[in-house]
């Protein structure tokens, strides 16, 4: 899960065009470099925050509903 993550990450800064936080990170967390056609990683880490969100408003309403 943390390689995962660490991966998201990585991935992230590259795409937002912040190389070198992406290298000083890559080294840090000892990340291996991104395969650029793997779509298992692609957009990772807004997909996963996208449903952390979702997932909150959900948990909301039923507290909501439970109240």
């Amino acid at each position: 899960m943390k390689d995962e993550l660490n991966s998201a990450v990585l991935e992230y800064l590259v795409k937002q065009g912040y190389q070198e936080s992406a290298e000083k990170f890559k080294m840090e967390a000892n990340v291996k470099a991104i395969d650029e056609k793997s779509a298992a990683h692609k957009d990772l880490l807004e997909k996963k925050w996208t449903s952390v969100v979702r997932l909150k408003k959900q948990v909301m309403e039923l507290e909501k509903l439970n109240k």
